[in-house]
């Protein structure tokens, strides 16, 4: 039996060294691409959509995945409030010569830290989201499924957030919405 036309077809198996590389990357700085592109190097696009695939198929692999993007999160939350509210130390030089230092601060990163941790004092701007599907059977009756606003989508833990992010990702690439130029590891089948 074949694959089913359009399904990824993936250039190598993604073994344990492949997963543990590509899971140490996004721990680090979560960005999947270029973490299957560390775990990837022969592969010109990384492979990102085996690993994609993967996540799919494997509900551990997509906890591992989960968990290292929560880490990720982690380390830049922690980065954003030491620049903000500890800040760094900057030299002057005076005439060429070191003469000392001078603390500095990010007063644009605390406004983005306050948002995020008091939205509703601190977010100036509110948008809805609305998510609205089709529920079709023998009498094709039309329904709205739900509206959501912004704060709504802040009430959720920030683990719940991200697998409402990743169930949206998955309906937009599923609808052909998201195109990865650099997939170069895919390849569709003809129909």
């Amino acid at each position: 039996m074949g694959r089913k036309p359009g399904s990824v077809v993936p250039n190598q198996a993604l073994d344990e060294n492949r997963k543990a590389i590509f899971l140490a990357e996004l721990r680090r700085h979560g960005i999947p691409v270029a973490a299957a592109r560390a775990a990837s190097p022969h592969s010109a696009g990384g492979a990102i959509s085996s690993f994609y695939h993967l996540r799919r198929m494997d509900p551990e692999f997509a906890a591992a995945w989960a968990d290292a993007l929560q880490e990720a999160c982690a380390n830049v939350e922690s980065e954003i409030h030491r620049r903000a509210v500890e800040g760094w130390d900057e030299p002057v030089y005076q005439r060429g010569e070191l003469v000392g230092t001078v603390t500095k601060y990010s007063d644009r990163l605390l406004e983005l830290r306050a948002k995020g941790l008091m939205p509703e004092r601190y977010a100036i701007e509110r948008r809805d989201v609305k998510v609205s599907g089709e529920i079709t059977h023998q009498h094709h009756h039309t329904a709205a499924i739900l509206t959501i606003s912004a704060e709504d989508v802040l009430l959720l833990a920030h683990e719940e957030r991200e697998q409402l992010m990743g169930l949206l990702g998955l309906i937009a690439e599923a609808r052909g919405e998201i195109i990865d130029a650099e997939d170069a590891d895919v390849q569709l089948l003809p129909q």
